[in-house]
């Protein structure tokens, strides 16, 4: 609380409302504001002394009321023209004061006000009420260990994504749930814990209420973290996602992007049960609900959704609708779902391709529907990748598998036709591989896509990365696909490629009728991935000004500032940047080699060499801005797997707010301080669950957990 506002908040909440230490720190801060109070005295006009403070060590004044009081009379209540009236004249001023100096009520208060912090009041007046809290404050002391242990134990089992509760919980259970079993075995070693189990008849501590309570007391802290940590960043952008969980329920996920400094953090903010209105309108209501709740209405800068029509449509879809409210809110179309589009879109569109991404999957579904056939490949020492529609990167590993033992499977199919005890289906099918194996066209191809893939594997991993790239060096991973993607392109290519199955194959051949032949084809499949580049990346050019912190053109942009990428940048976030220091910060690192740095490192090196506030203030907030828009909805997915592990089966009935919580724990894991070991959990986290635990309203607990 800031000093000059203490009077006013004691005047309207009171003094009784803080708790003791706040009374103490009250007590060290009396308010000495230099007050506009005049009167006329004849000929001359009598102004407030300052001095006045020094004479009268208990007087205080308001700078918002300007008037004078009683400090000690505020605090503890007396006459009313010195404790809430307060003085807005100073005629007679001094003859005033002394008589209010030596009143009986302001003694007594005066008497208040110095013991204080050293003997508390009432333990002056009665040793057996200080004696009673003395003995209550031990006996808080043993119960905010005991609740402590248990708030472990929650943030272990949230951290480990583990049930808490078992099928049964009475004594004569083999299996009560982690929750109590773990407590018991924590109580082995622990008198403390152990007396408590199995003593205490009013508080347990072991009731789902009391588990849920706690559950929900540690995602408020964790959520309360969050919050101070957003008010102190410049920019927030939004990622969203969709998936159905295992009770047939649909569950949005929100994430929100920031930096901290020089760091970029990605926090869960919940999952939302989008069931009922899965409609543009109704899932944009959930988003703008989170962010007034959150307060960052003025700090979006961006929105990252998948492919769905719902969330990317141009027109009254949810960016849309989020665009009409935050008009500079940019839409970024996930960039690794746009390119799993790009490789899809190839597939189905030329034959040749469709029929081998189809031969590539019926390995798979030959050798993995059978327990005999998928033993014979463990025999040979591998198993080919699980089958995905949707994930591009299934085709990539199972193309890479069947090329690295090409041999090996081939042996296996052979075994399949020729080897008695076969059922006549796998006998065909396993004829069928087997000539597969053995066609120019089907080898071609795995050569061919195995060099694709090397490309594009880069890419998904690069984008999916954990570590959380910034949208300009995945703007350059884009560039740098599409460029290997063209180098590709030529005849000495096809012929390494055919040389190359010759060497997978001996039987082959390749004459120039089949290279020309695979020749047009190729070009064909290059073409279509080149050309589906250009059109699902066009939002590219929008993204221009991003190019304004590309360290590889630094020393360009010093002889020829890029005036057309700094006006869209401008234009794109107008009242965000100071125009005309910004361009001078900028020309100032264009010019220091030492600071031709990536946006992150660049960030680095001015906030650790504290040139952030007074120096770069400007390209400090422009390389936040960057570092904040995401490219991909990666890190929605990893929590969506969160979600399927922690809503299971046999866990299916749970609300979505105990879901929410739940994998607050599993994701902010960071939040709750070391968690290397089981019991080091920050302190100060601790502390702010129990007293978060004791202000419940629902529970008359808090006098057991709060000292007095």
């Amino acid at each position: 609380m800031q000093k000059e506002n203490i009077i006013e908040f004691l005047l309207t909440s009171g003094f009784n409302a803080l708790t003791y230490e706040q009374k103490n720190q009250i007590k060290l801060n009396r308010p000495t504001p230099h007050l506009l109070l005049t009167c006329q005295d004849g000929k001359y006009i009598r102004t407030f002394q300052k001095n006045w403070y020094n004479k009268f060590p208990w007087l205080t004044g308001c700078d918002k009321r300007n008037k004078v009081f009683c400090f000690t009379c505020v605090i503890f209540g007396g006459e009313k023209e010195w404790s809430v009236n307060g003085l807005s004249s100073i005629k007679i001023f001094l003859r005033k004061s002394e008589k209010h100096a030596i009143s009986q009520k302001h003694l007594t208060n005066q008497e208040k006000f110095h013991l204080l912090g050293k003997v508390r009041i009432e333990h002056v007046i009665s040793e057996g009420r200080r004696l009673a809290a003395v003995k209550h404050n031990e006996q808080v002391g043993i119960n905010r260990r005991l609740i402590a242990r248990m708030i472990h134990v929650v943030c272990f089992l949230g951290k480990q994504e583990l049930a808490f509760r078992g099928h049964r919980e009475n004594n004569e259970s083999l299996n009560k749930g982690n929750y109590l079993e773990l407590l018991e075995l924590l109580a082995q070693e622990e008198q403390l814990l152990k007396e408590h189990l199995l003593s205490s008849a009013i508080f347990k501590g072991t009731s789902k209420m009391i588990q849920n309570d706690l559950i929900e007391c540690v995602t408020s802290v964790l959520n309360s973290k969050i919050f101070n940590e957003i008010q102190r960043v410049n920019y927030v952008s939004i990622q969203a996602d969709e998936t159905t969980d295992v009770s047939c329920r649909s569950q949005m996920s929100i994430i929100f992007r920031y930096v901290v400094e020089q760091k970029i953090v990605e926090r869960f903010i919940g999952f939302f049960d989008v069931s009922k209105n899965k409609t543009a309108s109704g899932l944009a209501e959930i988003i703008l609900s989170e962010i007034n709740k959150w307060k960052i209405g003025n700090k979006i800068i961006c929105q990252t959704y998948d492919g769905a029509s719902v969330m990317s449509g141009e027109k009254s879809r949810v960016q849309f609708l989020i665009r009409q409210i935050y008009p500079n809110t940019l839409f970024i179309h996930c960039y690794a779902h746009q390119l799993n589009l790009v490789l899809l879109h190839g597939a189905k569109t030329i034959k040749s391709v469709k029929l081998f991404i189809c031969n590539l999957t019926m390995f798979h579904t030959f050798f993995s529907r059978s327990t005999k056939r998928s033993e014979l490949l463990r025999e040979q020492g591998f198993k080919l990748p699980n089958q995905s529609d949707t994930r591009w990167n299934y085709h990539s590993r199972a193309a890479f598998t069947i090329k690295k033992h090409f041999l090996d499977l081939k042996n296996a199919v052979l075994h399949v036709t020729e080897e008695p005890g076969w059922d006549p289906i796998s006998v065909c099918t396993a004829s069928g591989l087997y000539d597969k194996l053995n066609d120019a066209n089907f080898v071609y191809f795995l050569i061919l896509f195995g060099k694709v893939f090397l490309y594009t594997d880069h890419v998904f991993n690069f984008l999916q990365l954990k570590s959380l790239s910034n949208i300009k060096s995945c703007i350059s991973e884009i560039q740098n696909l599409k460029k290997n993607l063209t180098d590709l392109r030529n005849d000495t290519n096809v012929n390494n490629c055919c040389d190359e199955a010759i060497l997978l194959n001996n039987n082959l051949e390749y004459e120039d009728k089949k290279r020309n032949e695979l020749r047009k084809i190729t070009f064909e499949i290059l073409d279509s991935l080149i050309v589906q580049i250009n059109i699902r990346f066009e939002d590219f050019p929008k993204l221009e000004f991003v190019e304004i912190v590309n360290e590889k053109m630094f020393k360009s942009y010093y002889t020829q500032f890029p005036e057309a990428k700094f006006i869209k940048l401008l234009q794109q976030y107008p009242n965000t940047f100071d125009a005309d220091r910004l361009r001078n910060e900028l020309a100032v690192i264009y010019a220091d080699d030492k600071k031709h740095l990536p946006p992150h490192e660049l960030l680095d090196f001015i906030i650790k060499s504290d040139l952030h506030q007074d120096i770069y203030p400007q390209v400090t907030k422009l390389c936040q801005l960057v570092l904040t828009i995401p490219s991909t909805t990666a890190s929605s997915e990893r929590y969506m797997s969160t979600l399927k592990r922690i809503k299971t089966f046999l866990r299916n009935t749970m609300t979505n707010d105990r879901l929410s919580s739940l994998s607050s724990l599993a994701i902010e894991k960071n939040l709750l301080g070391d968690m290397a070991t089981f019991v080091q959990l920050d302190p100060t986290f601790v502390d702010n669950v129990i007293d978060e635990f004791a202000d419940k309203k629902d529970r008359r607990i808090e006098l057991v957990y709060k000292q007095i």
